[in-house]
């Protein structure tokens, strides 16, 4: 909040410094105001130092054209926080980096630009190479090793090995959620890949296969729908005790979106388009199952049969059609009367039709459903999966 001061100073220097002529100003598809024009005569007729800000609490990066702008910005701006907010700044991380000859740090990550062809004009047209910063790395590898012992050795009574399952990969897929914006993340997790699969093969041991070892002997594992969609074609896959494990080396660089600005929950427009976004549940539906539970199941089966809903996008989990009331349907994986529980990892919603399908066992049934149904090969295959988990 105090920074917030910081960015008007700065913004005030080029990016909103007031100008007699009126330039047209554009919007970008997220809102944002585009004021090229603008830009470009100030480049042509001022002696403004272009700058340019990117700030997260109080770590921020200044941006300029020049050795001897950002220079002279650098002590602008240092003077500037002294007389103005009474703040200093830190002198090891506070310095001028030129960023075609060396790499800068900000959030967990280190950027450069590099040579990348050039423009028709004859001028080399620059990129931004971004890694995973080396003391981000080797705290993923300590937490990773954390996760795989916590695995080889699950705590006795609550935490089981699912458990810790659960948590590795919650934690991986944390990891790729925050790292992918970096345009080297794969070549950067490469090597915590190679330690992770090495320190996974010597602690488990025989409690850990492959996928091709899965595949092979048709060994009935169970990998969550979302592991499934982001790291199903991925030959790292590890499964230990029928569970998965999501590979860290399977991740791709993610080009970063800008979001709206209109979206916030602070004004009636922002709220609005929020809802937008909601749209693809359909909240009658949700509201009809929050106000009839199934009574002669449990609270934790009535919730997750809730949270499955907004998770499935109101879709069936065998068809991916569009259910709607009386056409929703909460499936056990693992059946109750074979020692399945109400918890959200067992369950999973389908159409009516879909849940007779997967019980049928009369050939006639079974071929009224399928041509009813017309499930594709993908299907067909999720179909067996769910057929097996009824006869485990």
């Amino acid at each position: 909040m105090v920074l917030n001061e910081l960015d008007w100073w700065l913004a005030s220097q080029w990016e909103e410094f007031p100008t007699k002529h009126q330039y047209a100003v554009y919007k970008h598809k997220n809102g944002s105001e585009g004021r090229g024009a603008k830009f470009l005569s100030l480049r042509r007729y001022s002696k403004l130092k272009e700058v340019s800000c990117v700030r997260y609490a109080d770590d921020f990066k200044i941006f300029t054209s020049s050795y001897q702008n950002a220079v002279k910005l650098f002590h602008a701006t240092q003077n500037w926080l002294k007389d103005r907010l009474g703040l200093d700044i830190s002198p090891e991380k506070s310095k001028v980096i030129n960023l075609k000859e060396q790499y800068s740090e900000f959030l967990g990550f280190k950027l450069k630009v590099i040579p990348r062809g050039k423009y028709e004009s004859g001028k080399t047209k620059y990129v931004v190479e971004s890694h995973v910063k080396e003391k981000a790395l080797t705290k993923i590898r300590s937490n990773l090793a954390r996760l795989i012992h916590d695995i080889e050795f699950p705590k006795q009574g609550k935490h089981t090995e699912y458990d810790a399952i659960s948590k590795y990969n919650s934690a991986v897929m944390g990891i790729h959620g925050y790292y992918n914006l970096a345009t080297m993340v794969a070549a950067d997790f490469r090597n915590i890949a190679f330690s992770v699969q090495k320190s996974l093969k010597a602690r488990l041991k025989k409690r850990i296969k492959t996928a091709k070892e899965v595949k092979k002997k048709k060994i009935p594992c169970r990998t969550p729908p979302i592991i499934q969609e982001r790291y199903g074609e991925s030959k790292q896959m590890r499964y230990v005790g029928k569970h998965a494990l999501a590979p860290i080396g399977y991740v791709q660089f993610k080009k970063p979106m800008h979001r709206k600005r209109i979206v916030n929950s602070y004004t009636p427009e922002g709220r609005a388009e929020i809802h937008k976004q909601l749209e693809k549940v359909d909240m009658f539906v949700l509201h009809y199952l929050m106000r009839n539970p199934i009574h002669s199941r449990s609270i934790e089966y009535n919730d997750n049969r809730l949270s499955l809903y907004s998770a499935q996008k109101g879709k069936c989990a065998l068809t991916g059609r569009k259910m709607e009331i009386g056409d929703v349907y909460c499936h056990h994986r693992k059946p109750r009367h074979l020692g399945g529980n109400d918890k959200y990892q067992n369950l999973v919603l389908v159409c009516i039709e879909a849940h007779r399908l997967i019980h049928a066992t009369n050939p006639d049934t079974i071929k009224k459903y399928m041509d009813l149904l017309e499930l594709t090969p993908k299907q067909s295959k999720i179909l067996k999966k769910f057929k097996e988990s009824c006869l485990c």
